[in-house]
Parts: C-alpha cells; structure tokens; sequence
C-alpha cells in the first residue's frame, strides 16, 4: 500500500512536467523563426578604423558583412567602394541562400589615407551603407 501514493505522485509530476516542457520548446522554436523575419538589410565593417600598413610586404584586412531581405539565390549584390580621393570601385558579390553577406578586402602601404565609403547595391538600388577610415601610420 505504500508504493501506491509514490507511483500516483510521479505520475501526477509526469502529467505537468512534460507539457511544460513541450510548452518551453515551443516558445523558443517560435522564437527563432521570429528572429530570422526581423531581420533588417544592412551593410557594415568588421574594423571602421585603422592605420595604414607601415611595409608593402603587410596589408590589412576588413570584412564586409550585411544582410539583404528577400535575397534569391544567384542574384548578384554589388558593393560599391568610395575612396577617399572620390574615384570609385565595383565589387561584384554573391550572398548567402539566406541573404548574408561575406566579403573581404584588402589595405596595404600604397592605400589611400582617409574615409573609405561602402554602398550596398541590389537591384540598381542603394539599399545600405557604411564607412571606415584609413589613419596615416605612426612610424
């Protein structure tokens, strides 16, 4: 008689702690899928400041990272690159199925000293942008 109210309680602990569970699980799935929709173009630099390389054997590497919403597979991205003397540069690119962005670029000793400006462009359009500024080395 005395493993019949220990078995009843286990048994009414089971009953309350899986719903909870599955409850849990489902937020947090929910959650997630939110946090994909919400997510907004944009475009940005993994350093926006730094000195120029002091040796032409070294260079200085950024990252170009975004997002593109409604991005389909295949479709090209160009990043247009503004020196500091105003002329410009075209970087073709591809994003990710998902629509991230992934590119990297290279500074050495012979790169302009100033602001660089970086444009997203998709569909002829400017979408997004940002900058970085190339500091003359202290030798």
């Amino acid at each position: 008689m005395s493993f019949i109210p220990i078995i009843h309680n286990i048994s009414m602990q089971s009953k309350v702690i899986i719903p909870m569970l599955f409850g849990i699980l489902f937020v947090g799935a929910m959650q997630f899928a939110f946090a994909d929709e919400l997510k907004e173009t944009f475009v940005a630099v993994d350093d926006e400041e730094f000195e120029q390389p002091k040796s032409k054997y070294n260079y200085h590497e950024i990252t170009i990272i975004g997002f593109i919403e409604d991005y389909s597979r295949g479709e090209k991205i160009d990043i247009l690159l503004i020196n500091p003397d105003d002329s410009e540069e075209i970087i073709t690119t591809f994003a990710s199925k998902k629509g991230d962005i992934y590119t990297l670029l290279h500074f050495t000793s012979e790169s302009q000293i100033g602001s660089y400006f970086v444009i997203l462009k998709f569909h002829d359009e400017e979408i997004a942008f940002t900058s970085f500024e190339i500091l003359e080395n202290k030798k």
